[in-house]
């Protein structure tokens, strides 16, 4: 039999294991400077990895957002991405969130793991 405490704690515990947060980047993803969120300061705290044709970019709360990898327009179904080159940096901007990476970072979809 449970006591009351072990009860309350094995409740927790299960409650922990469920949620709905994403997977934070896996292993090798590379990470880029984002703003997420209208007003957010820019920063390097979101990483990138490729899911087939996709780029997968995850963002520090679990929230993610889906990128085509050929020509970086939005893949889920957001509102469209804008995209601004200026010969240094790449950055889009889709919804209110931001994203910036050094020019080459990612050609023609392919990502640079080695940074």
């Amino acid at each position: 039999m449970c006591s009351p405490i072990s009860s309350a704690v094995l409740l927790a515990l299960a409650l922990a294991a469920c949620s709905d947060v994403q997977e934070q980047a896996v292993e090798g993803a590379t990470a880029i400077d984002c703003a997420v969120g209208p007003g957010a300061e820019m920063g390097a705290d979101c990483k990138v990895e490729r899911a087939g044709e996709l780029l997968v970019i995850r963002h520090p709360d679990g929230g993610f957002r889906r990128l085509n990898a050929g020509d970086l327009s939005a893949a889920d179904g957001s509102e469209a991405a804008q995209t601004f080159e200026d010969g240094e940096t790449v950055e889009i901007r889709v919804a209110g969130d931001r994203y910036r990476w050094p020019n080459g970072t990612f050609d023609n979809g392919a990502i640079d793991n080695d940074e």
